[in-house]
């Protein structure tokens, strides 16, 4: 079917009931006129041309105009080439011959449409086929493009012999993200599930509050926002309220209208955080991009905080 395009389209094609009609019309009209012009039907089996008409209808137009090809066929048979009526031929000898010609044209409607519903599940497996392909690619593409920006700019503002250490961490964030991305998560990844395996490395028992109701996020702001958590993280370790043991984490969420996710990050009990003026890597993390409709950052005396709005969010 593949090497005949056009076969494989007028299968595929939906056929309207005028369409479906006419075309049956025709199936019965020419094995009937082409068993005319042979012999008036008076040698052999009157069905033996009506077979081929029947196992085409229902390839082309499917069970339901096949099964109605197959008594048109019938009907045919019997009012021009049968000199008795279709009463007296179930009753008299050539019942039996009537009874094989609907077992056959029985074996061939099912194996017409068998073929007809294999064909369609090829085409619905080669679009899905080509569908996950084009999402592999756009997705190794972002990838390796958000590789390629990280190692730049990661190596761009690192400390002196740092650069090793810092991108470790940002990849091994990244990659945990990628993971919720997985099998069956085509479209959104848990918002929970995100926040711990971003901040785990970071929480020891009590530094970290996590508070809010369960979400889902859009698949678009599942890596951005867990390299921006990342790098909370990080920020508040070297220079936050992290770097103290009386030092405080609170991240807390809230989803308003319109499915609007507000992420709220506040740090407290450290070091008053200076504010940066350099526009680093951790810069280029925390602000608006694609997947982050916001991203407001404070510099207080109580620690830093930061705040994060997400569109598209779906409340479980």
């Amino acid at each position: 079917m593949d090497r005949i395009p056009a076969l494989r389209r007028v299968i595929l094609a939906e056929v309207s009931p005028a369409v479906g009609a006419l075309w049956a019309a025709v199936a019965v009209a020419i094995p009937t006129a082409l068993r005319w012009a042979i012999d008036q039907g008076h040698s052999g089996s009157p069905f033996v041309t009506f077979y081929p008409a029947v196992a085409l209808a229902a390839l082309f137009l499917g069970w339901r105009w096949g099964t109605a090809v197959a008594v048109g066929c019938t009907l045919m048979a019997n009012r021009i080439f049968a000199e008795e009526s279709l009463f007296d031929v179930l009753l008299g000898s050539d019942g039996l011959l009537l009874g094989l010609f609907a077992l056959s044209c029985a074996v061939l409607i099912v194996t017409g449409e068998m073929c007809r519903r294999l064909l369609r599940e090829l085409e619905a497996a080669h679009a899905r086929e080509e569908l996950l392909n084009a999402e592999l690619m756009h997705r190794v593409k972002n990838m390796l493009a958000t590789v390629n920006a990280m190692a730049v700019l990661t190596a761009r503002h690192a400390e002196p012999g740092g650069f090793a250490q810092a991108f470790t961490g940002r990849m091994q964030a990244l990659g945990r993200a990628t993971e919720l991305l997985g099998a069956g998560r085509e479209l959104h990844c848990d918002l929970r599930k995100l926040i711990d395996s971003a901040t785990e490395p970071f929480r020891t028992e009590g530094n970290f509050a996590i508070r809010g109701q369960p979400c889902e996020l859009p698949r678009d702001a599942c890596v951005p926002l867990s390299l921006a958590l990342h790098e909370l993280c990080t920020n508040a370790v070297k220079h936050g309220a992290l770097t103290s043991p009386e030092g405080r984490v609170e991240l807390t969420w809230t989803c308003g209208a319109g499915d609007v996710l507000t992420l709220d990050w506040r740090e407290s009990g450290g070091p008053p955080v200076p504010e940066v003026r350099r526009a680093g890597m951790g810069t280029q993390l925390l602000r608006r991009q694609r997947g982050l409709g916001s991203v407001e950052v404070e510099f207080g005396r109580e620690g830093l905080s930061c705040t994060i709005a997400i569109e598209g969010v779906t409340p479980d």
